[in-house]
């Protein structure tokens, strides 16, 4: 048995850790569907943007309290690089929305695409999983975690066809504006990310489910 499995079952533990990723997995999700209902065009999308902004600063306090707590906290019912990275990996979720959603206000796109569309129905998917997944956690059902990164894999790639198919088309089409095309690149680039950071935050789950089976 390892030493830090050894620690845990010997102390008492300390469940703060758990309350705080169920949150911030909770808060990434809400993050996703309020993109789903970003509306764009003549200035809409300012109030949906301050609503991914405060979800947002959210998610950063939520690192902070991680980090404060691994400073206050000699043991910790996971490994403490666990619990740093997966706060992290959320957090960097959530960072990417809020990068898309600055990029469809900032930058005026006045629709959104089919394939944008698709992206973001693809996030919410995904953090929906994460947010369900993470309490799995503290309830000790660590085999729900692979089949749970098995189907963020399969929407990561469903955004990966979205995504490469979208900029194709847009090199593609002699007719697009140059700055048009930047526009809808700067959003389809940080909706990827978001979709890319689900799967690394399924990975580091299935790590620590591999690691404390």
């Amino acid at each position: 048995m390892p030493l830090q499995s050894i620690i845990n079952w010997i102390l008492p533990r300390d469940d703060k850790f758990f309350s705080i990723l169920e949150q911030h997995a909770a808060v990434l999700a809400a993050a996703a569907a309020a993109m789903a209902l970003l509306p764009l065009g003549n200035g809409a999308g300012l109030k949906g943007l301050e609503e991914l902004h405060r979800l947002e600063h959210q998610g950063d306090d939520f690192v902070r309290a991680i980090s404060l707590a691994l400073d206050e906290t000699f043991v910790t019912p996971i490994d403490r690089e666990d619990i740093h990275s997966l706060s992290t990996q959320i957090d960097d979720v959530l960072d990417r929305l809020y990068a898309a959603g600055m990029a469809f206000v900032t930058y005026d796109v006045q629709t959104k695409t089919p394939a944008m569309q698709g992206m973001i129905e693809c996030l919410a998917e995904a953090t929906a999983v994460l947010r369900d997944t993470v309490p799995k956690l503290r309830l000790r059902k660590l085999g729900d975690i692979a089949p749970a990164r098995v189907k963020i894999i399969e929407i990561e790639k469903r955004g990966d066809t979205f995504y490469r198919g979208e900029m194709a088309a847009l090199y593609r089409n002699p007719a697009i504006d140059a700055k048009e095309l930047l526009r809808q690149q700067a959003v389809l680039d940080s909706l990827e990310a978001a979709i890319d950071h689900c799967q690394d935050a399924a990975d580091v789950l299935e790590n620590i489910a591999v690691k404390h089976a």
